[in-house]
Protein backbone atom coordinates (compact mmCIF):
# COMPACT_ATOMS: atom_id res chain seq x y z
CA UNK A 1 0.00 0.00 0.00
CA UNK A 2 2.71 2.51 0.71
CA UNK A 3 4.63 1.85 -2.42
CA UNK A 4 1.20 2.25 -4.40
CA UNK A 5 0.50 5.54 -2.23
CA UNK A 6 4.09 6.20 -3.67
CA UNK A 7 3.39 6.24 -7.11
CA UNK A 8 0.50 7.84 -7.26
CA UNK A 9 2.02 11.10 -5.40
CA UNK A 10 4.97 10.69 -7.77
CA UNK A 11 4.45 13.83 -10.56
CA UNK A 12 3.74 12.74 -13.76
CA UNK A 13 3.77 14.74 -17.03
CA UNK A 14 6.50 16.97 -15.87
CA UNK A 15 8.38 16.95 -18.84
CA UNK A 16 6.73 19.83 -20.91
CA UNK A 17 7.84 21.81 -18.20
CA UNK A 18 11.99 21.02 -18.68
CA UNK A 19 11.20 22.02 -22.58
CA UNK A 20 9.66 25.45 -21.76
CA UNK A 21 13.64 26.50 -20.12
CA UNK A 22 15.23 27.31 -23.00
CA UNK A 23 12.51 28.52 -25.25
CA UNK A 24 11.37 31.43 -23.00
CA UNK A 25 14.73 32.58 -23.20
CA UNK A 26 14.72 32.64 -27.20
CA UNK A 27 11.18 34.20 -27.36
CA UNK A 28 12.33 37.05 -25.13
CA UNK A 29 15.27 37.24 -27.30
CA UNK A 30 13.49 37.24 -30.29
CA UNK A 31 10.46 40.05 -28.83
CA UNK A 32 13.21 42.35 -27.94
CA UNK A 33 15.03 42.13 -32.06
CA UNK A 34 11.33 42.72 -32.79
CA UNK A 35 11.03 45.92 -30.50
CA UNK A 36 14.08 47.07 -31.25
CA UNK A 37 13.31 47.04 -35.08
CA UNK A 38 10.08 48.49 -34.69
CA UNK A 39 8.50 45.90 -36.28
CA UNK A 40 10.48 46.01 -39.46
CA UNK A 41 11.27 42.93 -41.34
CA UNK A 42 14.19 44.56 -43.03
CA UNK A 43 15.92 45.74 -39.54
CA UNK A 44 15.21 43.20 -38.24
CA UNK A 45 17.28 40.62 -39.98
CA UNK A 46 20.40 43.27 -40.22
CA UNK A 47 19.78 43.30 -36.19
CA UNK A 48 19.76 39.29 -36.59
CA UNK A 49 22.77 39.15 -38.89
CA UNK A 50 25.41 41.42 -36.90
CA UNK A 51 24.31 41.58 -33.07
CA UNK A 52 26.03 38.69 -30.50
CA UNK A 53 23.79 36.87 -29.09
CA UNK A 54 25.67 36.83 -26.05
CA UNK A 55 24.44 40.39 -25.22
CA UNK A 56 21.02 39.21 -25.54
CA UNK A 57 21.68 36.15 -23.35
CA UNK A 58 23.17 38.88 -20.89
CA UNK A 59 20.25 40.39 -19.82
CA UNK A 60 18.37 37.58 -19.35
CA UNK A 61 20.54 36.13 -17.08
CA UNK A 62 20.97 39.54 -15.22
CA UNK A 63 17.26 39.58 -15.02
CA UNK A 64 17.09 36.18 -13.71
CA UNK A 65 19.55 37.12 -10.76
CA UNK A 66 17.72 39.54 -9.82
CA UNK A 67 14.47 37.15 -9.83
CA UNK A 68 15.59 34.50 -8.24
CA UNK A 69 15.44 35.41 -4.79
CA UNK A 70 12.09 36.43 -5.08
CA UNK A 71 11.02 32.42 -6.71
CA UNK A 72 13.03 30.51 -4.13
CA UNK A 73 13.21 32.48 -0.87
CA UNK A 74 9.15 33.35 -1.34
CA UNK A 75 7.96 29.49 -2.31
CA UNK A 76 10.31 28.11 0.45
CA UNK A 77 8.53 30.74 2.96
CA UNK A 78 5.14 30.19 1.90
CA UNK A 79 5.37 26.66 2.06
CA UNK A 80 6.61 26.57 5.01
CA UNK A 81 3.85 29.15 6.28
CA UNK A 82 1.19 26.71 5.31
CA UNK A 83 2.39 23.45 6.56
CA UNK A 84 2.91 25.08 10.01
CA UNK A 85 -0.39 26.93 10.01
CA UNK A 86 -2.87 24.02 8.76
CA UNK A 87 -0.74 20.74 9.32
CA UNK A 88 -2.09 19.54 5.45
CA UNK A 89 0.22 19.32 2.28
CA UNK A 90 -0.10 20.11 -0.66
CA UNK A 91 2.01 21.35 -3.94
CA UNK A 92 3.71 24.24 -2.70
CA UNK A 93 4.60 22.65 0.81
CA UNK A 94 5.90 19.74 -1.51
CA UNK A 95 7.82 22.58 -3.57
CA UNK A 96 9.15 24.46 -0.20
CA UNK A 97 10.48 20.79 1.31
CA UNK A 98 12.28 19.67 -2.37
CA UNK A 99 14.30 22.95 -2.34
CA UNK A 100 17.46 22.94 -0.76
CA UNK A 101 18.53 25.09 2.18
CA UNK A 102 22.14 25.59 0.61
CA UNK A 103 20.19 26.99 -2.06
CA UNK A 104 18.17 29.12 -0.55
CA UNK A 105 20.90 30.43 1.53
CA UNK A 106 23.09 31.12 -2.01
CA UNK A 107 20.30 32.91 -3.25
CA UNK A 108 19.75 35.25 -0.93
CA UNK A 109 23.67 36.21 -0.61
CA UNK A 110 22.91 36.41 -4.55
CA UNK A 111 19.98 39.08 -4.00
CA UNK A 112 22.54 41.21 -1.04
CA UNK A 113 24.76 41.71 -4.18
CA UNK A 114 22.20 42.31 -7.04
CA UNK A 115 19.50 43.83 -5.74
CA UNK A 116 19.59 47.68 -5.01
CA UNK A 117 19.57 49.12 -1.79
CA UNK A 118 16.52 50.21 -1.33
CA UNK A 119 14.99 46.28 -1.46
CA UNK A 120 17.49 45.35 1.07
CA UNK A 121 14.93 45.76 4.06
CA UNK A 122 12.71 43.44 2.27
CA UNK A 123 14.77 40.55 2.02
CA UNK A 124 16.54 40.73 4.74
CA UNK A 125 12.47 40.87 6.07
CA UNK A 126 12.00 37.63 3.88
CA UNK A 127 15.21 35.54 5.19
CA UNK A 128 14.24 36.29 8.81
CA UNK A 129 10.81 35.11 8.26
CA UNK A 130 11.86 32.42 6.40
CA UNK A 131 14.55 31.23 9.70
CA UNK A 132 11.86 31.68 12.12
CA UNK A 133 9.26 29.36 10.35
CA UNK A 134 11.90 27.08 9.35
CA UNK A 135 13.00 26.79 13.61
CA UNK A 136 9.02 26.33 14.29
CA UNK A 137 8.85 23.54 12.10
CA UNK A 138 12.16 21.81 12.58
CA UNK A 139 12.82 22.48 15.91
CA UNK A 140 8.98 22.44 17.98
CA UNK A 141 10.17 21.59 21.30
CA UNK A 142 12.75 23.96 21.36
CA UNK A 143 11.38 27.07 22.85
CA UNK A 144 14.11 28.95 24.25
CA UNK A 145 15.76 28.38 20.13
CA UNK A 146 12.19 29.49 18.61
CA UNK A 147 12.20 32.45 21.08
CA UNK A 148 15.61 33.72 20.10
CA UNK A 149 15.36 33.42 16.31
CA UNK A 150 11.16 34.36 15.96
CA UNK A 151 11.52 37.60 18.05
CA UNK A 152 14.69 38.67 19.48
CA UNK A 153 16.65 38.40 15.60
CA UNK A 154 13.81 40.32 14.26
CA UNK A 155 14.12 43.04 16.51
CA UNK A 156 17.73 43.27 16.80
CA UNK A 157 17.80 43.36 12.99
CA UNK A 158 15.20 46.08 12.71
CA UNK A 159 16.78 48.07 15.23
CA UNK A 160 20.29 47.89 13.39
CA UNK A 161 18.22 48.39 10.62
CA UNK A 162 17.22 51.56 11.53
CA UNK A 163 19.87 53.08 12.63
CA UNK A 164 22.40 52.25 9.73
CA UNK A 165 19.21 53.29 7.06
CA UNK A 166 18.21 56.72 9.13
CA UNK A 167 19.84 59.31 7.14
CA UNK A 168 18.71 57.55 3.60
CA UNK A 169 15.15 57.54 5.46
CA UNK A 170 15.37 61.30 6.62
CA UNK A 171 16.50 62.25 2.72
CA UNK A 172 13.80 59.97 1.52
CA UNK A 173 10.90 61.79 3.20
CA UNK A 174 12.40 65.37 3.03
CA UNK A 175 12.30 64.67 -1.07
CA UNK A 176 8.91 63.62 -0.52
CA UNK A 177 9.90 59.88 -1.87
CA UNK A 178 7.71 57.89 -0.48
CA UNK A 179 7.70 54.47 -2.53
CA UNK A 180 11.81 54.62 -1.42
CA UNK A 181 10.97 56.06 2.19
CA UNK A 182 8.72 53.09 2.52
CA UNK A 183 11.06 50.36 1.22
CA UNK A 184 13.39 51.57 3.93
CA UNK A 185 10.95 52.14 7.24
CA UNK A 186 8.11 49.06 6.80
CA UNK A 187 10.34 46.05 6.58
CA UNK A 188 12.20 46.05 9.45
CA UNK A 189 9.34 46.68 11.55
CA UNK A 190 7.25 44.06 10.01
CA UNK A 191 9.87 40.96 10.02
CA UNK A 192 9.42 39.69 13.31
CA UNK A 193 5.50 39.64 12.46
CA UNK A 194 5.65 36.95 9.72
CA UNK A 195 7.30 34.55 11.99
CA UNK A 196 4.40 33.06 13.19
CA UNK A 197 1.36 30.68 11.79
CA UNK A 198 -1.74 32.52 10.47
CA UNK A 199 -5.44 31.46 10.90
CA UNK A 200 -6.19 28.01 9.14
CA UNK A 201 -9.30 29.73 7.30
CA UNK A 202 -7.34 32.15 5.26
CA UNK A 203 -3.74 30.26 4.91
CA UNK A 204 -4.84 28.54 1.34
CA UNK A 205 -5.66 31.47 0.33
CA UNK A 206 -3.32 33.50 1.41
CA UNK A 207 -0.21 31.19 0.78
CA UNK A 208 -1.15 29.55 -2.66
CA UNK A 209 -2.86 33.09 -4.13
CA UNK A 210 0.38 35.30 -3.61
CA UNK A 211 2.24 32.10 -5.38
CA UNK A 212 -0.31 32.01 -8.37
CA UNK A 213 0.07 35.66 -8.39
CA UNK A 214 3.73 35.64 -8.55
CA UNK A 215 3.90 32.63 -10.95
CA UNK A 216 2.07 33.99 -13.32
CA UNK A 217 3.38 37.96 -12.92
CA UNK A 218 6.99 37.24 -12.67
CA UNK A 219 7.31 36.36 -16.32
CA UNK A 220 5.53 39.72 -17.37
CA UNK A 221 8.31 41.33 -15.12
CA UNK A 222 11.11 39.55 -16.72
CA UNK A 223 9.44 39.92 -20.18
CA UNK A 224 9.07 43.85 -19.87
CA UNK A 225 12.83 44.44 -18.14
CA UNK A 226 14.67 42.45 -21.08
CA UNK A 227 12.85 44.41 -23.71
CA UNK A 228 13.92 47.56 -22.04
CA UNK A 229 17.51 46.23 -21.69
CA UNK A 230 20.15 48.05 -23.85
CA UNK A 231 21.82 45.81 -26.46
CA UNK A 232 23.51 47.92 -28.08
CA UNK A 233 25.89 50.51 -27.90
CA UNK A 234 24.69 54.16 -27.75
CA UNK A 235 26.64 56.70 -29.36
CA UNK A 236 26.29 60.13 -30.87
CA UNK A 237 27.66 60.35 -34.65
CA UNK A 238 28.95 64.02 -35.89
CA UNK A 239 29.11 64.16 -39.25
CA UNK A 240 29.42 66.34 -42.27
CA UNK A 241 27.01 66.16 -45.07
CA UNK A 242 26.42 68.76 -47.53
CA UNK A 243 28.05 71.32 -46.29
CA UNK A 244 26.52 71.38 -42.81
CA UNK A 245 27.30 69.41 -39.69
CA UNK A 246 24.54 66.72 -38.82
CA UNK A 247 24.55 64.32 -35.66
CA UNK A 248 23.03 61.33 -35.42
CA UNK A 249 21.85 59.42 -31.75
CA UNK A 250 21.37 56.30 -31.73
CA UNK A 251 22.69 52.29 -31.36
CA UNK A 252 25.81 51.56 -33.21
CA UNK A 253 25.03 47.98 -35.28
CA UNK A 254 28.36 47.84 -36.80
CA UNK A 255 31.32 49.38 -38.35
CA UNK A 256 34.04 48.50 -40.79
CA UNK A 257 36.58 50.78 -42.83
CA UNK A 258 34.12 52.13 -45.20
CA UNK A 259 31.16 53.37 -42.98
CA UNK A 260 29.45 52.94 -39.42
CA UNK A 261 26.02 51.12 -39.59
CA UNK A 262 23.90 53.74 -36.65
CA UNK A 263 20.31 52.69 -35.63
CA UNK A 264 18.56 55.51 -34.62
CA UNK A 265 15.74 56.11 -31.72
CA UNK A 266 13.41 56.31 -34.27
CA UNK A 267 13.94 52.91 -35.86
CA UNK A 268 15.11 54.38 -38.67
CA UNK A 269 19.36 52.68 -40.14
CA UNK A 270 21.65 55.73 -40.95
CA UNK A 271 25.23 54.57 -42.90
CA UNK A 272 27.30 56.93 -42.43
CA UNK A 273 30.86 57.21 -44.34
CA UNK A 274 33.88 56.90 -42.16
CA UNK A 275 35.63 60.08 -44.50
CA UNK A 276 32.77 62.41 -43.08
CA UNK A 277 32.83 60.89 -40.07
CA UNK A 278 33.85 64.03 -37.31
CA UNK A 279 33.23 62.53 -33.81
CA UNK A 280 32.06 59.75 -32.20
CA UNK A 281 31.51 60.00 -28.31
CA UNK A 282 29.28 56.67 -26.23
CA UNK A 283 26.36 58.08 -24.47
CA UNK A 284 24.96 57.48 -21.12
CA UNK A 285 21.66 54.74 -21.38
CA UNK A 286 18.67 56.95 -20.51
CA UNK A 287 17.60 54.02 -18.39
CA UNK A 288 20.64 54.72 -16.16
CA UNK A 289 19.63 58.13 -15.32
CA UNK A 290 18.73 58.38 -11.26
CA UNK A 291 15.02 59.16 -10.42
CA UNK A 292 15.83 59.90 -6.76
CA UNK A 293 19.02 61.49 -5.39
CA UNK A 294 18.42 59.64 -1.82
CA UNK A 295 21.96 57.60 -0.86
CA UNK A 296 23.37 56.61 2.12
CA UNK A 297 26.80 57.71 2.22
CA UNK A 298 27.24 57.92 -1.50
CA UNK A 299 25.56 54.43 -2.02
CA UNK A 300 22.13 55.42 -3.98
CA UNK A 301 19.22 53.66 -3.30
CA UNK A 302 18.97 52.67 -6.94
CA UNK A 303 22.72 51.63 -6.49
CA UNK A 304 22.94 47.33 -6.04
CA UNK A 305 26.34 46.73 -3.88
CA UNK A 306 27.96 45.28 -7.00
CA UNK A 307 27.71 48.78 -8.70
CA UNK A 308 28.49 50.33 -5.28
CA UNK A 309 31.38 49.02 -4.62
CA UNK A 310 32.47 48.62 -9.12
CA UNK A 311 34.44 51.62 -9.89
CA UNK A 312 32.05 54.04 -11.71
CA UNK A 313 33.11 55.44 -15.21
CA UNK A 314 33.53 58.65 -16.05
CA UNK A 315 31.15 60.04 -18.54
CA UNK A 316 29.24 63.36 -19.43
CA UNK A 317 25.42 63.42 -19.93
CA UNK A 318 25.06 67.10 -20.86
CA UNK A 319 27.43 66.39 -23.88
CA UNK A 320 25.63 68.14 -26.57
CA UNK A 321 26.35 65.50 -29.32
CA UNK A 322 24.40 62.89 -26.92
CA UNK A 323 21.59 65.64 -27.16
CA UNK A 324 21.47 66.02 -30.69
CA UNK A 325 23.62 68.62 -31.46
CA UNK A 326 26.76 69.28 -32.89
CA UNK A 327 29.43 70.07 -30.85
CA UNK A 328 31.43 73.39 -30.65
CA UNK A 329 34.18 73.45 -33.61
CA UNK A 330 37.04 74.36 -30.82
CA UNK A 331 35.55 72.23 -27.99
CA UNK A 332 37.91 68.93 -27.53
CA UNK A 333 35.90 65.78 -26.45
CA UNK A 334 37.64 62.15 -26.00
CA UNK A 335 35.63 59.36 -26.60
CA UNK A 336 33.45 58.21 -23.74
CA UNK A 337 32.36 61.68 -22.88
CA UNK A 338 35.17 62.48 -20.03
CA UNK A 339 36.84 66.01 -20.99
Amino acid sequence: MKNEARVGDAPRNQEWFLTLLPVFPIVLLVMRLWYASRQDTQTLLLLVQTISPLGLLSAVLLTTLWVLPVACVGGRLLGTLYWISTGRSSWLVHAARRLPGWVVVLTVVVGVCTWQLRFLPTLMMLALALAGLTVRDRLPGHDGLRTAVCYGLPVIAGVLSYVLLWPAIVAAFAQRDVATALLLTLPPGLAALLTGPVPVAPARVLTHGIAIATAVFTPLLVGVVVMRAPILPLIAVQFDEGGTTEVVVGHLVATDDQMSTVLGRDGAVSFVRNDRLRSKVLCPDPGEVPRTWVNLHGWYVEQSMISWLAPASVRTPDDPRCQGRPAPDGERIRPGGAR
